[in-house]
């Protein structure tokens, strides 16, 4: 009988013994002392995931910065008498941007669209001292080069926890505001001939290719704030046709027809200027 108490608090003090144990290793110095296993921190562990390995994530933007002309957009000639000394002359400008990208089923690769506005100076007094005439004001008021744009193409992504890496490729219609072109000159017989080159408004294809870098600085709920910074370069090769008018304001040996203006009908002029800009933007966005 003694054997078998003895027996019975031993299988008893060897299962408290394990129990102690077991608790022992789960102990984390909870209130009262208590012995309970520290329950996971599942909310980190999906964080520390969701940082490390991100989903690739749209974006709506709007982006505010430069439009540099570049190659003979923003050229300097000297007309001659074989071209239509129309074009070129560009100066660095001002840009604004809407962006939109789609991703395609969660993946990196998505569509993407854009609707641009451009504004570059028309150097005008430059034009006149590399030719030799005079700078009058535009008459109609159109003295700068205006674009707009309406592109849509593809870009791809590739996020760095809070960061991505964007590019795109866009083909587009350029909606094209040409400047008006008004200067004078005086010919050897004191008479004085204004040609004023009017402004047109000509649509073109355009082509556009970017990177960009975006990062998420704000999170509520599902929206989520990012600041931007892109690089575009942008090309369009816009076909142009406009009417010069031309008058003659006859000298002083003319006799008494001096100071008479006569009006001189002319055929219009075409060509093509190849519009070319750097634009570099920086803007605020929602990230899809």
């Amino acid at each position: 009988m003694k054997n078998k108490a003895k027996t019975i608090m031993a299988c008893g003090l060897f299962s408290c013994l394990c129990g102690v144990t077991s608790n022992a290793q789960d102990y984390y110095g909870g209130s009262g002392g208590s012995w309970r296993r520290q329950p996971a921190n599942n909310n980190q562990q999906q964080q520390q995931t969701q940082d490390s390995n991100p989903e690739p994530s749209g974006y709506f933007s709007i982006n505010f910065g430069f439009a540099t002309p570049e190659g003979s957009f923003a050229a300097t000639p000297v007309y001659t008498g074989n071209d239509n000394g129309y074009g070129n002359y560009a100066q660095p400008g001002s840009m604004f941007h809407f962006s939109l990208g789609i991703p395609i089923n969660h993946s990196n690769f998505g569509v993407a669209f854009m609707f641009g506005s451009y504004d570059n100076g028309y150097d005008i007094n430059t034009f006149a001292n590399n030719n030799g005439v005079y700078a009058l004001p535009p008459n109609t008021g159109q003295s700068d080069y205006t674009e707009s744009s309406i592109m849509g193409g593809f870009y791809a992504t590739y996020p760095i926890g809070k960061l991505s890496i964007d590019g795109r490729l866009m083909l587009g219609a350029l909606l094209n505001g040409l400047p008006e072109q008004n200067f004078y000159y005086d010919d050897n017989m004191n008479n004085q001939w204004q040609i004023d080159v009017q402004p047109s408004y000509p649509t073109s294809l355009a082509f556009d290719a970017g990177v960009g870098a975006r990062y998420m600085i704000a999170e509520f709920g599902r929206r989520k704030i990012c600041v931007m910074v892109n690089i575009d370069y942008m090309y369009s090769n816009v076909s142009y046709n406009t009417q010069p008018d031309v008058y003659e304001t006859y000298g002083s040996s003319a006799g008494a027809n001096a100071g008479t203006t006569v009006q001189y009908g002319t055929s219009s002029i075409s060509g093509k200027i190849p519009i070319q800009l750097f634009n570099v933007t920086f803007g605020i966005g929602y990230q899809l």
